[in-house]
């Protein structure tokens, strides 16, 4: 039996609990969640889920100290701002021997580098939540565009959360290309920061763009209306359409003289369709999220491009992004 435990039961932990909740693996689950309204939600979504025998026990904490001594893989479902707080009391007080990340990981630098020599002392294998890697269609898509060059992708909507959901995205364009984000320019986002329904967060509105290697990329998101996003991938052999939330493709071959073929098919998964079969990879196969390290990279050079425009016009000088 595996030892798994959950910290931060909000909105999205509580569906990461429903996803463990459909676990093929025996398993006993330790959830903590300080605030008890959100440990109130996050126990009638699990007791809604189907009765799993593999689920041999479930407990509820308040704090980290009450977690088991020795721990096979916990997911931290917390708030940026308190993330990295959390992983030094948990690893520096819990044996763990792997660890899921929620993104986007901490609001600054020093807590990256801080992270990359506590898990090494801990010896602990961790990987971050970009899940859009575990998803077919990408699987597929990642196929459809291996022998593309010169790829543009183009990202645009409506306040659709640059700073909150950007990373997912550009983490998505990583693993299609096979490149890392090697350039981010921030000097088209908007001149000002945009209140968001979370206390004490904010976001981003304007034009992003940047390189991965050869292949370019844009994002752009107008302000005050929220509007579908639209993903779209233009190269030499292959252009294609994506409406993720409808789910379906438009794509044009080259091979095909260029011809609209359009494909139906589920894109996106919620979590709790995804976090058993995270548990599952991690412990029987490959997980296919992106390491602590590889994800570093790709998160570093964003925050550092948001925290430098923020500071070419702020009167606040900031030493950190506050997005989550």
């Amino acid at each position: 039996m595996k030892k798994i435990a959950l910290i931060g039961a909000g909105q999205l932990g509580s569906r990461h609990l429903q996803g463990l909740a459909k676990s093929s693996m025996e398993i006993s689950i330790e959830v903590v969640e300080p605030f008890e309204g959100s440990r109130g939600v996050a126990k009638e979504r699990f007791e809604a889920m189907p009765e799993n025998k593999n689920v041999t026990h479930i407990a509820f904490f308040e704090t980290l100290s009450q977690l088991s001594s020795h721990l096979d893989l916990v997911i931290v479902a917390t708030n940026s701002d308190v993330r990295y707080k959390v992983i030094e009391e948990l690893l520096t007080h819990k044996s763990v021997a792997n660890l899921v990340l929620e993104k986007v990981l901490f609001q600054n630098v020093d807590e990256y580098n801080k992270t990359t020599e506590l898990l090494k002392k801990s010896n602990t294998k961790c990987w971050v939540n970009h899940p859009r890697r575990m998803f077919p269609f990408y699987q597929e898509l990642k196929n459809i565009l291996s022998n593309a060059h010169m790829m543009h992708f183009s990202i645009s909507g409506g306040n659709w959360g640059m700073g909150c959901n950007g990373l997912h995205l550009l983490d998505c364009m990583e693993y299609l290309t096979g490149k890392t984000v090697t350039s981010i320019d921030a000097q088209l986002l908007d001149t000002k920061l945009y209140e968001t329904k979370r206390s004490g967060f904010q976001e981003f509105n304007g034009l992003l763009s940047g390189r991965l290697g050869e292949h370019t990329f844009s994002m752009s998101s107008l302000p005050e209306h929220i509007s579908p996003l639209q993903f779209s991938i233009t190269s030499d052999s292959v252009n294609i359409f994506i409406d993720e939330t409808n789910g379906w493709m438009r794509i044009l071959k080259k091979d095909n003289n260029w011809n609209v073929e359009t494909i139906s098919e589920k894109i996106i998964y919620f979590q709790s369709e995804m976090t058993h079969r995270v548990l599952e990879d991690i412990f029987t196969t490959q997980c296919l999220l992106p390491t602590y390290e590889e994800a570093m990279t790709l998160h570093v050079k964003f925050l550092t491009a948001l925290i430098n425009h923020m500071n070419s016009f702020s009167k606040e000088k900031y030493d950190f992004c506050p997005i989550t």
